[in-house]
């Protein structure tokens, strides 16, 4: 026991000496921005929020979730790039599979989706890890870590394109005063032209970005409570990935 205090301790200190590293670099804006009023609100209360945005000439949306994450962005981050973990967790997906290692912060995935009526999905993404530097709200004054993972399609069944991010910065929830995360996962998918035109299939994909939401969000916070050990690994290897990976 004394031993995994010693370690967290450690990994603490670790964070705190690549945070004022970070803080040195120009700060992105952060998600809050994106955000009305009403909606922080909504996220304080406990909602988790689902916005589309019309693309032109595009048939289907971009589609973006927001929610509150009770962990840490870093645990955030390590839970959702433990890519080989989706399909125990996130619905109707039932394969994700490392197939290639480009880099120590980048891979590809195999995945195989669930589609209604339709033969299930076979597509392949690279997805790309990064840290960066957001800029705090006041009253802090110096930027906070944040991590994104970037993904776009290799190859697909059906499917033409699809590009997306999620973001984990840290968030004071205004209603219940807790420090935790504010996540943000956004995805634009062009579908295949047999499924463009199909209401319900469309209908279907913006269901299946609001549950992988939350399915992460789920996640993160379960394995936090219940493995903290493999919550700890998982933090580990995703410090082990940004320190190797090469400069964006």
């Amino acid at each position: 026991m004394g031993r995994d205090r010693i370690l967290r301790r450690g990994l603490a200190l670790a964070a705190l000496a690549s945070s004022l590293v970070r803080a040195q670099s120009p700060a992105a804006a952060p998600i809050t921005a994106e955000l009305t009023a009403e909606q922080r609100r909504a996220i304080d209360a406990g909602e988790q929020l689902f916005v589309t945005r019309e693309v032109k000439g595009a048939s289907w949306p971009r589609a973006l979730v927001y929610r509150f994450v009770d962990a840490t962005p870093e645990e955030a981050a390590a839970v959702f790039t433990d890519y080989e973990r989706h399909a125990a967790y996130i619905p109707d997906l039932k394969k994700s599979v490392v197939s290639r290692a480009v880099d120590p912060a980048t891979f590809e995935i195999d995945y195989t989706l669930e589609v209604p009526v339709f033969s299930d999905e076979d597509y392949t993404v690279r997805d790309r890890l990064r840290q960066y530097a957001v800029a705090a709200e006041p009253p802090a004054v110096t930027p906070a870590a944040a991590y994104r993972v970037d993904w776009s399609l290799v190859r697909a069944s059906s499917t033409r394109s699809t590009v997306g991010s999620v973001r984990f910065e840290p968030y004071r929830n205004a209603r219940t005063g807790r420090v935790g995360t504010l996540m943000a996962y956004d995805n634009f998918v062009v579908p295949g032209s047999s499924m463009a035109g199909v209401g319900f299939v469309r209908r279907q994909a913006m269901k299946q970005v609001q549950a992988t939401a939350q399915a992460v969000a789920q996640e993160v916070e379960r394995l936090r409570r219940a493995q903290p050990d493999a919550a700890l690994r998982n933090v580990v290897r995703l410090r082990a990935a940004l320190r190797a990976a090469p400069d964006p």
